[in-house]
């Protein structure tokens, strides 16, 4: 098998033996996989039908679950209107000079007695009286309670009560009589709602405060020939035997049947508690969102949205069989019977019996799938030998017309005046070893810094020149490279030694493997020949390692021939603020040189400088006269306010001036804190800078200083006007050109590229950051923390970073 990355031309060995192979693996390959597919074409339609025929037959089961579910409540309630009805006529007759309470009472009696769904039988008249047989728990035995409310007599507006108590029995236990507890019956809902509807009438359910249950109550008026109320009749029923009776039903191995109203309220259920105690202490019933069941809540929530009938869903990895009916054809009530039941509880058997079947298939298959591999097995051998050779071959091709082509530019290989040579090094080394990027670095003459001279990368094809990094950040890497050590880690982030160099350059440009090759000459290291690719390397292949080495000592014996007839160069000078220590008296190895010759300054900003000042030069007419004073690194900050109606309110409640004169005038104090000496306002942004005359590394700290003061005061300001992100800050370290302007009034202004790229930070960044290039990143990135945003073009350097600025280390 050929290896995956290089480029082969084609070889008609290599496809001769792919097609024999193809023949030698497919076909016993295709055998097998037929056998297979029939196998899975079988299995497949058994369990469809199967399945089909299994939901099919649990609709069914289903639907007689509703069925008897119904029954049951219609058995369980339907008495009732009938009982009340029976027991208002028996009383007619009497209650239009009061309750009559002996009478009322051997009612109530003996209607409990014979209908054990009643908890309470009771009558209400129009004058306020009431009667009320109740049943009550004595000694684990159902007694009977008596509560009559009546006028005391001689007293026509006053009430009293009687309490009568009966033992399981019917004997009277005790009589005792209580002062009037403020029960009124015409103020109760039941007799409210019979009045109004002047017809049978149901409430909804409610907690019963004495037993503690959830139930409902059934009332019926008495009308006299008026058809004024004269009484209303009323019984109360709770649904704890509707609950017993769910639990008692199987739905499948796990389902769950339960009744509820539309309001997600609890009516019956099998295992919850249908009435619990609320946040204030008083009973209310149970809704869905109280239970901890997912499944449930699914198909309430199912149900709110589309309505009665069955619905299917899935939930965490498994699908359920919802089914929901309405019950108001019984009551006149929103009651539904909702049934969930895992589909599995129906149709489980089916993907037992289909796994058991397609187990035994494939036992058959694998065994002649065993006996094909030994027949492939053998014959694969000797083409797996022939591609190996192959491979060899195609692999020393790529290297040998790479080393062609080196030798092609290797008299210009280093000359300065020619950097073609070193970008057709580069695109020559990355096709032999087919990585993403290659890259070609010097050591600086005081060997504390390394500089790319030529990298070229495979995704854009072009090539950029100039990045440095320096030994102060990188010492275990430069310790690698002065001892003339190779590195090939396939994740940089993981190697200790190359973690700053992961974060600083590689990350930044999607590459994680590296394979780093020392250019040496009489032990002594002068640069190094870099391999960059992405993250989905395992390993650095032997030849492609190999290769990298020869050509690394292939540029070390250009280099020291280069050198020993090259004139010596001055080092580069990379800091001249900072004076550099003389050269050792020991003999010298000839560095490699850059495309811009030994005296240019590689670093970030003086590469800026030399780029813009050579537009500039483009465009200079030659003639006299007063000319603008060229800065090669000027720091500038652009802050964007980007809410007009914030700034155009007031400050606060009480101020005086609008948000953006207080704005202003808060940047404005803390300008002066920085010792910021250049603050221009113009409409809805502010350019800031710093004394030219000022040392760029020191003005640039005050810029970031105090944008992030301003970044501070922005979002205090703007918040009270709920848009404390209406702003954009942007940050540049460049050149840019300073002149006195004006007549009368002179004052020194900026413009420039510097001022520019400040600008457009400020315009892309992200609401309420500040946003900076990369020429502040590299100053800065050892006192504070940078987050990589993207990319930007610059004329004459190519694509360069911008970071987000987060905070001081």
């Amino acid at each position: 098998m050929l290896t995956p990355g290089f480029e082969y031309e084609g070889f008609d060995e290599a496809r001769a033996i792919a097609r024999r192979r193809r023949i030698r693996v497919g076909l016993p390959i295709a055998v097998v996989v037929v056998m297979l597919l029939a196998l899975i074409g079988i299995a497949v339609y058994d369990y469809k039908t199967m399945r089909a025929d299994a939901l099919a037959l649990s609709q069914g089961v289903i639907v007689n679950l509703e069925s008897r579910i119904e029954t049951q409540i219609e058995a369980y309630l339907k008495p009732i209107p009938g009982i009340i009805r029976l027991s208002r006529d028996l009383l007619a007759g009497d209650l239009a000079s009061g309750i009559p309470g002996a009478k009322a009472e051997t009612l109530g009696i003996g209607m409990l007695n014979n209908a054990p769904q009643l908890t309470a039988l009771f009558v209400g008249d129009d004058s306020g009286e009431f009667l009320m047989v109740r049943r009550y728990a004595e000694d684990g035995r159902n007694a009977l309670e008596t509560k009559l409310i009546r006028h005391a007599p001689g007293r026509a507006d006053q009430l009293e009560i009687e309490l009568t108590r009966r033992n399981p029995d019917g004997a009277v236990i005790s009589t005792e009589a209580l002062a009037w507890d403020r029960y009124d019956p015409r103020q109760r809902p039941w007799y409210k709602g019979a009045t109004e509807q002047r017809g049978l009438y149901w409430t909804d359910i409610y907690p019963f405060f004495t037993d503690r249950a959830a139930g409902i109550t059934a009332a019926l008026p008495l009308l006299d020939d008026d058809g004024k109320v004269r009484a209303v009749v009323g019984a109360d029923v709770t649904l704890d035997s509707i609950s017993r009776f769910l639990d008692t039903l199987t739905v499948g191995k796990t389902g769950l049947a339960l009744i509820i109203d539309d309001q997600g309220q609890l009516i019956a259920h099998p295992k919850a508690e249908l009435i619990r105690e609320g946040a204030d202490g008083k009973l209310r019933l149970t809704q869905i969102g109280d239970l901890s069941d997912p499944v449930v809540h699914r198909a309430f929530d199912r149900y709110r949205v589309q309505g009665h009938g069955r619905r299917d869903f899935d939930l965490d990895g498994r699908r359920y069989i919802s089914s929901v009916t309405s019950l108001n054809h019984l009551l006149q009530r929103d009651w539904s019977v909702l049934l969930v039941v895992p589909e599995d509880d129906f149709v489980g058997f089916v993907v037992d019996n289909v796994s058991k079947t397609l187990g035994m298939g494939l036992s058959v298959i694998a065994l002649a799938a065993l006996l094909a591999s030994l027949l492939i097995r053998q014959g694969l051998r000797a083409d797996r030998d022939a591609l190996r050779i192959l491979e060899r071959q195609a692999q020393l091709d790529a290297q040998g017309k790479a080393f062609g082509q080196l030798a092609a530019v290797q008299s210009s290989l280093f000359d300065t005046h020619n950097p073609q040579a070193l970008a057709a090094l580069t695109e020559a080394v990355r096709h032999a070893t087919q990585v993403r990027r290659i890259s070609l670095w010097v050591l600086n003459a005081t060997a504390d810094a390394l500089v790319c001279i030529d990298c070229f990368d495979r995704d854009t094809g072009g090539h950029t020149q100039g990045t440095r990094l320096s030994k102060a950040n990188h010492a275990d890497l430069f310790a690698a490279l002065n001892a003339c050590e190779s590195l090939d880690p396939v994740d940089a982030s993981g190697d200790p030694r190359l973690t700053p160099l992961h974060h600083q350059y590689l990350a930044p440009l999607g590459c994680r493997a590296l394979l780093a090759m020392p250019i040496c000459v009489a032990g002594r290291a002068s640069g190094a020949l870099w391999l960059e690719d992405d993250g989905t390397r395992r390993e650095w292949p032997g030849h492609v390692v190999s290769f990298a080495r020869a050509v690394a000592n292939l540029l070390a014996i250009r280099q020291a021939s280069f050198g020993a007839s090259a004139k010596p160069s001055p080092d580069i000078d990379l800091d001249a603020d900072s004076p550099r220590p003389a050269p050792p008296t020991r003999p010298r190895v000839a560095k490699l040189s850059t495309p811009y010759g030994d005296d240019f300054d590689t670093s970030l900003g003086r590469r800026r400088a030399a780029a813009f000042n050579a537009r500039l030069a483009t465009r200079a007419d030659g003639e006299g006269g007063p000319r603008a004073e060229m800065l090669d690194s000027l720091a500038v900050m652009s802050l964007r306010l980007t809410d007009a109606a914030a700034l155009a309110e007031p400050a606060d409640s009480d101020a005086k001036e609008t948000t953006v004169a207080f704005l202003l005038r808060e940047l404005q104090l803390a300008a002066g804190r920085h010792e910021i000496g250049y603050l221009k306002f113009l409409s809805d942004q502010m350019i800031a800078s710093i004394d030219p005359n000022e040392d760029p590394d020191r003005g640039l700290q005050q810029i970031v200083e105090f944008a992030m003061d301003a970044k501070t005061i922005c979002e205090t300001v703007l918040s009270r006007h709920h848009a404390p992100y209406a702003f954009r800050i942007g940050i540049d370290l460049g050149p840019a050109i300073g002149s006195l302007v004006g007549h009368e009034h002179r004052s020194f202004a900026f413009w420039g590229e510097a001022v520019r790229m400040a600008g457009s930070m400020a315009d892309t960044a992200l609401p309420g950051t500040i946003q900076v290039t990369e020429s502040v990143y590299q100053r800065l990135n050892a006192h504070y923390l940078f987050q990589l945003r993207g990319h930007h073009y610059l004329a004459g350097l190519g694509e360069l970073s911008t970071y987000l600025l987060g905070s001081r280390l």
